[in-house]
């Protein structure tokens, strides 16, 4: 939902409107798959093999929509098996100039198509897809209703210079957790604050993106108890050439205080302090490009969000702070104007290994088509 990056994009191709406007596809669809599997030594290894579909197009000049479902299925040693489903993500934008500047309304909604009411095993399988040090591409099946209204602005301040800002609030509707119980549980409202700056050339680019998100109460069985609220920052540099093209990416989120609860939460696990370096290379014309990438995942201290959450579990199992090392590869085919097919693998390796914890260990592979029309 991140209505400033769509701005910045849109701000970054004014120049070449004119001629896109008539050649960009009217409408892209892009489907594919994600295998990913993790493992902590002798303890449990989880597995996830996700289906997303995204339908994307223009509906008028200035106008365009978006619409994303996903199917997943997850098992693992130990675990119940779940499979089924997200929520079924919909979107709408519009855009226009404002003087020199360009105005991004945008207005976002997720349909509860994903599972919510769960038995105890299949939550303790649910809770285990959001463990941030796993990454899974869909970290939760349902979440209940979700409309977010947005608005940013990107303003021109130079040649290929453009500052922006933008807010957008989310709004949650309550939904049940356990086929057992029939108590609501209802997620906080969010508010999402950003800022950034974009820079480019022909062959370059720099991007600087900051966020913080304000979280309200979450409620469950007669308690409130706060997610507390989140900041992040992102930096990517861009380098491109018309055989080799470079990336560096570097980000960091931390979360701040908030207030346990004895009932279960979702969420049972929380990394509040996560950073991400990452460096890719591609080489060969762009049609046609195979590119690698290393990266570096710190998370730091694991904290249980929940008076009876277990550490018997794999989360339990998990280095009290983990470092992650990421080795990837990811090759692109273009097989017309508007057709593209990617593929992509990522292995995963834990550098920390202290005696109460074995190292993390797992990979991720998939491959997309997107055809535009």
């Amino acid at each position: 939902m991140n209505a400033l990056r769509h701005a910045f994009v849109l701000l970054a191709l004014l120049a070449a409107a004119g001629a896109s406007a008539q050649t960009a596809p009217r409408v892209v669809v892009d489907a594919g798959f994600v295998s990913q599997t993790y493992s902590t030594g002798d303890e449990q290894s989880v597995s996830q093999l996700s289906v997303p579909v995204t339908l994307g197009g223009r509906l008028a000049p200035g106008v365009t929509a978006s619409l994303r479902t996903v199917y997943a299925s997850v098992s693992g040693d130990d675990l119940e098996s779940l499979s089924g489903l997200g929520d079924t993500q919909l979107g709408i934008g519009y855009q226009r100039p404002l003087g020199q500047a360009i105005v991004d309304l945008s207005l976002t909604a997720s349909l509860p198509t994903g599972q919510t009411a769960l038995t105890e095993d299949q939550f303790a399988t649910s809770a285990l897809l959001a463990v941030d040090d796993f990454a899974f591409a869909l970290p939760t099946f349902g979440q209940g209703s979700v409309v977010s209204p947005g608005l940013a602005i990107a303003v021109p301040v130079g040649t290929g210079l453009a500052l922006g800002a933008g807010v957008a609030y989310a709004s949650r509707s309550p939904y049940t957790l356990f086929e057992s119980d029939t108590s609501s549980y209802a997620p906080a409202n969010e508010t999402i604050l950003s800022v950034g700056l974009d820079a480019g050339s022909e062959t370059a680019s720099f991007t600087l993106e900051g966020s913080y998100v304000v979280y309200g109460e979450d409620g469950y069985r007669g308690e409130t108890f706060s997610p507390g609220d989140k900041a992040a920052a992102m930096m990517r540099i861009a380098v491109g050439g018309s055989m080799v093209r470079s990336q560096l990416m570097a980000r960091y989120r931390q979360v701040f205080d908030g207030t346990l609860g004895a009932a279960e939460r979702p969420v049972t696990y929380l990394r509040p302090s996560q950073a991400q370096v990452a460096l890719g290379l591609g080489f060969g014309p762009e049609d046609l490009e195979v590119a690698f990438s290393v990266g570096a995942r710190y998370y730091g201290s694991i904290e249980a969000l929940s008076d009876d959450a277990s550490s018997g579990d794999v989360a339990g199992a998990l280095a009290e702070q983990q470092v992650l090392l990421d080795l990837g590869v990811t090759p692109t085919v273009a097989i017309g104007p508007n057709a593209r097919i990617r593929g992509g693998f990522t292995y995963t390796l834990g550098l920390i290994e202290p005696d109460a914890a074995s190292a993390l260990t797992g990979y991720r592979v998939g491959g997309s088509l997107r055809v535009g029309f």
